[in-house]
């Protein structure tokens, strides 16, 4: 069941159509609500959009400057009236606007279905998430717990005589390393994708990084940085017993052993792994 979310937003509408963007629009006010399946616009008079007609979320391109504290959500969608591609742009309190995206991400993905393949086996189902986990449904079904997530990329694999497109998730099971590749249909496959990055984001900063220090914080930027435990100490004026027990912490909260942190790379959000086991020794 979809959650009814309702709040104001200052949006720009068309901010663009096709290939064109509108740089130059002036931003208005009004109310957004996403009703079941249907994100709905209100200032007067009512814009609605089926979740079945979006397009993209967040594509890439230019945006407008914003004020501290708030964020961005931009939609693509076709309009059936029209027959073009239009972009709604809405700006609010980024605590609204990341949970208004991920509401809208779970509503496009929820019905979509999937193949996955665990153990070399494929399966055809379907995907939803929680706080703290993914879950996957078909004859067989799989959970995996946020935390347990080593790796998260987009990758390509050999499927009959053809290379598929899919999403590759690492994760541990107990002692055993395992992994699940998601086959979604490649018009539907970069919602999958926002969706498992953001869960993954969101967990990251509402169960872990909640915990942690203005020190932790900055040692986590600095690892995903790529800076050596040497350079880290330096620049901090750590001793090796204060960065110790830091690093003890960190692993405690399972970011160094399974998912320090979400970094942007050329294939987008990638979990990566700076400490080994041994280096933890």
């Amino acid at each position: 069941m979809q959650a009814n979310i309702l709040g104001e937003v200052d949006y720009i509408h068309p901010y663009g159509k096709g290939f064109m963007i509108y740089t130059d629009k002036e931003w208005s006010k009004g109310k957004v609500k996403l009703e079941g399946n249907t994100l709905i616009l209100f200032d007067g008079e009512y814009l609605r959009i089926p979740v079945d007609y979006i397009l993209s979320i967040d594509k890439s391109i230019t945006l407008p400057a914003i004020r501290e504290g708030r964020a961005l959500l931009l939609v693509e969608y076709m309009s059936i009236k029209r027959r073009e591609n239009i972009y709604l742009l809405l700006s609010a309190e980024e605590r609204f606007i990341r949970r208004l995206r991920l509401e809208i991400l779970k509503a496009i993905t929820s019905k979509t279905r999937i193949m996955f393949r665990v153990d070399e086996k494929w399966y055809s189902g379907t995907m939803s998430v929680a706080v703290n986990s993914i879950a996957f449904s078909s004859l067989k079904s799989f959970t995996i717990n946020i935390e347990d997530i080593s790796n998260i990329e987009r990758t390509k694999i050999e499927y009959g005589f053809k290379k598929i497109g899919v999403i590759s998730i690492d994760f541990q099971q107990g002692k055993e390393n395992k992994n699940i590749k998601v086959f979604v249909n490649p018009l539907k496959r970069m919602f999958f994708w926002q969706l498992i990055t953001q869960v993954i984001d969101d967990y990251i900063n509402t169960e872990i990084m909640a915990n942690l220090s203005n020190l932790d914080r900055m040692i986590i930027h600095l690892l995903s940085k790529e800076w050596s435990y040497e350079d880290i100490m330096r620049k901090l004026e750590l001793s090796e017993d204060e960065m110790a027990s830091i690093v003890e912490k960190l692993a405690k909260y399972g970011i160094i052993r399974k998912i320090i942190i979400l970094k942007l790379t050329d294939r987008g959000k990638k979990v990566i792994t700076h400490i080994s086991e041994g280096d933890l020794q």
